[in-house]
């Protein structure tokens, strides 16, 4: 399989790597949260945050790598 055949197989798994880290990272945010020092109760903010700055940075590597295939 030739570079840009590749880069093109990856744009899927970037935009889902993205979202599925960022729901990670905030539910993990979360549970810290929520069992650490501080108890605060936030659970789906730092989740819904995180979620949505996963999609922004699987979008992000999409766009990079799109422009690399030109």
């Amino acid at each position: 399989m030739k570079g840009k055949d590749f880069l093109a197989l990856t744009l899927g798994f970037n935009l889902v790597g993205g979202v599925i880290a960022g729901l990670l990272v905030g539910y993990a945010f979360d549970r810290w949260l929520m069992e650490g020092l501080f108890g605060i109760r936030s659970f789906p903010f730092g989740l819904l945050f995180f979620f949505f700055v996963g999609i922004l940075s699987g979008f992000l590597n999409v766009y990079r790598d799109l422009k690399r295939i030109q």
